[in-house]
This record gives C-alpha cells, structure tokens and sequence, in this order.
C-alpha cells in the first residue's frame, strides 16, 4: 500500500539527481527539520514565478511569508522540546553540561559541543537525543530569524 501524501493535490514524478549532491542536501535539511520534496517544490515556486515573470516584491512577499511560517513552527517545537526535557527533569542538567563544554548562545559551535556533549553524558541517552535535537532546532529558528530581521529591517528602510 502507497504511503499516503502529506497533501493532496500533490503528485509524484521521479528524475534523476547526482548522488553526491543528493545526500548532502539531504543530511543539510534533515538538520533543519526540511525534507527534500518541499526544498524541491520551494525551488520550483521560485523558477515558476520567474519564467512567468512575477514581480520580484511578489515572489519576495511569498518567501517572507513561508519563513514566518516555518519560524513560528520551529519555536513551537522548540517549546515542545524544551518542555519535554524539563517534565523528566534532565533540562537543567543538559543546559548547564552545554554551556560548560562551551555551547555559544548563537549555537555557532553547536557541531561541536554536540560531539563533546555525546563523549560526556553517561545519563539517559534519550534525553540527550532530544536535547541535540533541540539545539539542532534552535539553530535553524536563530538562522530564520536573522533572515527575517533582515528583511524586516529593508522594508522599513524601504519606505
């Protein structure tokens, strides 16, 4: 039985992809929580309205308007997650481990503390999946939210 499709008026084509190209974006937006199909579809949206020749401010609100979407869905599962850890207790603990081992409240040097934080914690493995999923997360919230700032900042200087 055919997996059912996240949304309806979806349809499924195959093409082919360098392979090379296809697992490092992959691995690149499995860290973002994006799947390929919508960075494919996100893609063909903006070549759609090039070929058709939508006004850039167009394409531009529509861009601005699915990262305020994705934004506020990353800090809901940010919320989600932050509340998971504390309810078995494990939060605190993780957090002060994170910034001990030299976590930047940026995150910038979020692949690395990951990788000392794996070495370190001897406690509930799961809870610390989580917790890397969390900063993982919070990552790709602080990126959207510099891109937001940036655009909020030009359009108030636009007009």
């Amino acid at each position: 039985m055919p997996r059912p499709r996240k949304h309806a008026e979806t349809i499924v084509k195959s093409f082919s992809l360098e392979r090379q190209t296809y697992e490092k974006l992959r691995q690149a937006l499995a860290i973002q929580g994006r799947s390929i199909s919508g960075e494919v579809n996100e893609l063909l949206r903006k070549r759609l309205a090039e070929l058709e020749g939508v006004e850039p401010s167009t394409q531009d609100t529509l861009n601005y308007e699915a990262l305020k979407r994705e934004h506020v869905k990353l800090a809901e599962e940010v919320n989600r997650l932050i509340k998971l850890l504390q309810k078995d207790g494990t939060y605190d603990q993780l957090m002060v481990t994170a910034a001990e081992l030299g976590l930047d409240t940026q995150l910038n040097n979020a692949e690395e503390v990951i990788a000392k934080l794996m070495q370190k914690w001897s406690e509930d493995k799961t809870a610390l999946h989580i917790f890397i999923t969390l900063i993982e997360t919070s990552k790709h919230k602080k990126a959207i939210e510099k891109k937001l700032e940036q655009i909020r900042l030009q359009q108030r200087f636009s007009h």
